[in-house]
């Protein structure tokens, strides 16, 4: 039995090896940044769908707020000349409004903050994003080396990437990057 499970398991030795020869690491790592970017990409349409979305939601409170303010006069005049049903009429239609209003400011607060949220997932997805995009291009650089050095220097077990100078550079890089567009925005 010992030689049966040896010999099984060179064998699925074997076919692992095989299987890591036919893929091209190279272009495996590109296919892996094309579809983060396709994520980074339908999030980026995410957060401009919702500012769309608030940018109505604004659009709609401004609009009933002016109804609102309209009616005052109307209610006014309505009570000055003791015409009770039509002051009823307004002052159901501004409660109505009022409503309305409340229930708008609603959604946007709920959509800021989930505008936000994704605001800040994205920023540190791009980043990562950019920092493994850079980590890849040197790894795709033709080096003289094998494709196992190649992987040992692009891709370094056990390290933090804060600690090794070139991705501390272009992290830093990034992030400033990041914090200035933020400020322009503002």
């Amino acid at each position: 039995m010992s030689l049966m499970s040896r010999l099984l398991r060179l064998c699925k030795a074997d076919a692992h090896g095989v299987m890591d020869q036919l893929e091209d690491r190279g272009l495996l790592l590109k296919q892996y940044l094309r579809e983060m970017e396709e994520s980074l990409d339908q999030k980026t349409r995410q957060m401009v769908a919702l500012t769309e979305r608030l940018d109505r939601l604004a659009a709609q409170v401004a609009h009933r707020s002016e109804e609102m303010q309209q009616l005052e006069p109307d209610l006014n005049l309505a009570l000055a000349k003791e015409k009770d049903d039509i002051a009823r009429m307004l002052i159901r239609r501004r409660r109505s409004l009022d409503a309305t209003i409340r229930h708008l400011k609603e959604q946007q607060d709920a959509l800021s903050t989930d505008k936000a949220r994704l605001a800040e997932v994205l920023s540190r997805q791009r980043l990562q994003f950019e920092s493994l995009k850079a980590r890849a291009d040197r790894y795709c650089q033709p080096v003289a080396d094998d494709c196992f050095s190649q992987a040992a220097h692009a891709f370094p077990m056990n390290t933090d990437p804060l600690e090794n100078g070139d991705e501390a550079v272009e992290l830093e890089l990034l992030q400033r990057k990041e914090a200035l567009q933020k400020g322009d925005q503002l």
